[in-house]
């Protein structure tokens, strides 16, 4: 059986008490203060979080001004006289519901790393936010070379070992302080219009003790130690060993991430040269979100996956998404099993409106199930804690390069996956055109999975799997499969070629998606624009003509 990669959190020690925020210049220079006055930004993030939670319905990605929220405390970080010169100077420490961190753009990068560990409210969320440039430039957080804010060192942890770990592994971290109670969370915490770049272990930094020392070897731009509804939006992260890790464990609610939304994010060559356990983004969440973001190749010689997932309740829908090992790996909750298993969410995946193009030669493009394997019934990981459940792809333009590809990989017949609408185009010159590949699990598990097909197209000459890897499972439907020798979309556009065999090929969705209907779709510059059905039904693919 494989251990984490990480060693276990530490904590104890009674609540310290809540320090009291400096006043800070605001960038005319008057004084800002806190405001009990529900109103400004925090108000419309917490009416769109309340609208979101009830329908979880698509929206076009708007991200709100970064301004103040009229309801806390608001640091301001800049270049002009009376703001905050650096990172290091605001107090993270003192963070508290409706406290603002806008951090304005400059043409230097910021050298800084923070730990947030705030508890916002719905009403009263925490946001670090980055003000743009004249040309729209994000402000950018630069790892390389950092200086920690020496006072955050007594809450990374309480021993002097684990405090090197935690600061060691991402530019942002989001955990409890360790001078609070164990069961503390953050909570209700926005970052968004920001970059953040080069937590990996080619770059270094100076810690909390004024020690120079390199990034961990498994680390992430931002690392989600614990927090309850986190969202990282409009972001552009880059050049770490990670760009997202969330992480959740059976100790209990406060140790278990809830309701994680990456929307409109940039994710640009993360990963590490010949490292497969390292991926762009590596998540673990009771309830997840992943919407319109652009998940750009790992770096050079990254042997990662671009979506590696152990959640609850995903859904990953309208993304371009880009190289990989696997573009989409949804696997077992490894940390947290008893949570997972006792929520129904975690036999249900979706994933729709999403455009995929993967090198076929580095794996599936969709894996689903686990990846542990060997157990035998009554243990507590490998097989038996498996996903056991259905993957709803539908709506998805998919493109294999290189010469070979495989579509599906689902790891037992416990699981399967309801196909329907997509276009899955192999290159020309592709030898052997697989729908689905086996799976290294012991008896008493048979591999392979069920897939269930519905209407897609698929270039003619498609097979089940290469005569040399018989799979067992099945793969039904392939009767309903259209068909054709050169892609029915244009490969630049995305968009269905007019009379082509994708338009109005769509059929009906299937029992148990009606609250995941396809609004939206991404234009050639990856930017979101409404769906709507224009002929008899709808296009296959992942965008209407």
């Amino acid at each position: 059986m494989k251990t984490s990669p990480y060693p276990a959190e530490y904590g104890a020690g009674t609540p310290a008490p809540r320090r009291t925020p400096a006043r800070t210049a605001a960038r005319d220079g008057r004084p800002t203060a806190p405001s009990r006055r529900g109103s400004g930004w925090a108000l419309a993030l917490a009416l769109a979080a309340a609208a979101a939670a009830a329908a979880r319905a698509a929206a076009p990605p708007v991200n709100p001004p970064c301004q103040p929220s009229g309801a806390g405390t608001d640091y301001v970080v800049g270049p002009d006289p009376g703001q905050l010169a650096t990172l290091a100077e605001v107090p993270w420490e003192a963070l508290g519901p409706g406290d603002t961190v806008r951090i304005h753009w400059q043409a230097t990068p910021y050298l800084g790393k923070l730990l947030l560990m705030a508890e916002g409210t719905a009403e009263r969320p925490v946001r670090l936010c980055g003000v743009p440039g004249p040309k729209g430039e994000r402000p950018i957080i630069n790892g390389a070379g950092a200086t920690s804010r020496a006072a955050l060192g007594p809450h990374y942890a309480s021993s002097d070992y684990d405090r090197k770990y935690h600061e060691g592994r991402s530019v942002v971290v989001i955990k409890s302080s360790a001078q609070a109670d164990w069961t503390s969370c953050p909570s209700h915490i926005r970052i968004d219009g920001l970059e953040i770049r080069n937590a990996h272990p080619s770059r270094s930094f100076t810690d909390t003790a004024g020690v120079k020392r390199r990034y961990e070897a498994f680390g992430a731009c931002v690392w989600v130690d614990r927090g309850h509804n986190v969202t990282l939006a409009f972001n552009r992260i880059r050049g770490c060993s990670q760009a997202v890790f969330s992480k959740s464990t059976d100790d209990g609610d406060f140790a278990v991430t809830r309701d994680l939304t990456l929307q409109a994010n940039e994710f640009i060559g993360n990963g590490v040269a010949g490292a497969d356990t390292m991926h762009t983004t590596y998540l673990q969440s009771v309830g997840l979100l992943l919407e319109f973001n652009h998940y750009y190749p790992l770096s050079a010689g990254a042997a990662g996956n671009a979506i590696k997932d152990r959640s609850v309740g995903t859904v990953i829908r309208y993304n371009r998404i880009e190289g990989g090992a696997h573009s989409i790996d949804l696997v077992e909750a490894e940390d947290y099993p008893q949570t997972a298993l006792a929520d129904p969410r975690y036999r249900r995946a979706y994933v729709y409106g999403n455009q995929i193009v993967k090198p076929g030669g580095t794996g599936s493009a969709v894996h689903y199930g686990g990846d542990h394997y060997t157990a035998q019934r009554n243990d507590t990981w490998g097989e038996p804690i498996f996903r056991r459940g259905t993957l709803y792809f539908f709506h998805n333009t998919l493109r294999l390069t290189g010469g070979e590809g495989v579509v599906f990989q689902l790891s037992t017949t416990k699981e399967q996956a309801q196909v329907w609408n997509n276009v899955v185009i192999f290159d020309a010159g592709t030898q052997w055109m697989r729908w689905r590949a086996s799976s290294e699990v012991g008896p008493p598990w048979t591999p392979g999975g069920v897939v269930r097909l519905g209407r897609n197209w698929v270039n003619a000459g498609w097979v089940d799997s290469d005569e040399w890897h018989h799979v067992p499972g099945q793969l039904l439907g392939t009767e309903l499969l259209v068909t054709g020798d050169a892609p029915p979309v244009n490969l630049t556009t995305w968009a269905p070629l007019p009379g082509g065999a994708a338009v109005d090929a769509g059929q009906a969705a299937p029992p148990g998606v009606s609250l995941h209907p396809v609004r939206w779709q991404l234009d050639r510059l990856a930017r979101a624009q409404p769906r709507k059905v224009k002929g008899a039904a709808a296009d296959l693919g992942a965008v209407e003509l």
